[in-house]
């Protein structure tokens, strides 16, 4: 009795599969209202950068590590203050883009410069 179900079914497989073909490439299938809603709908503007808050939180962490650096004895002391302070002018930088203020173009930043960033940034209500 199986041999006589596999026997059909490899005579009808054929013929079925060329039916569905010739069906599918006469009258394709039309999308659903929803998929036609998707499909019309704008995609999203893409991310540039991290979330302001993400940003905020950065510079609090950095603000803290400067002084931790600073109290401390670690070796290579200078270098890590300087990595540190290179990491907080590339978030100030960052939150100057977010907030569309003009960016200083020297790298790293001068006291006088970052001061003028942080006034900046804070009178457009980011603070830290």
């Amino acid at each position: 009795m199986p041999v006589l179900v596999l026997y059909a079914l490899c005579c009808v497989a054929p013929a079925l599969t060329f039916w569905l073909a010739d069906r599918l490439l006469r009258h394709p299938p039309r999308p659903s209202g929803r998929a036609l809603r998707l499909l019309r709908r704008e995609p999203d503007p893409p991310v540039v950068g991290p979330s302001l808050e993400r940003l905020v939180d950065d510079l609090r962490r950095l603000e803290r590590d400067y002084r931790r650096i600073e109290r401390s004895n670690l070796p290579a002391k200078a270098h890590r203050l300087q990595a540190v302070g290179l990491a907080y002018d590339d978030t100030l930088r960052c939150c100057c883009t977010a907030l569309e203020l003009p960016m200083p173009q020297a790298s790293p930043l001068r006291s006088i410069d970052r001061l003028q960033v942080e006034a900046d940034l804070a009178q457009h209500g980011l603070l830290w």
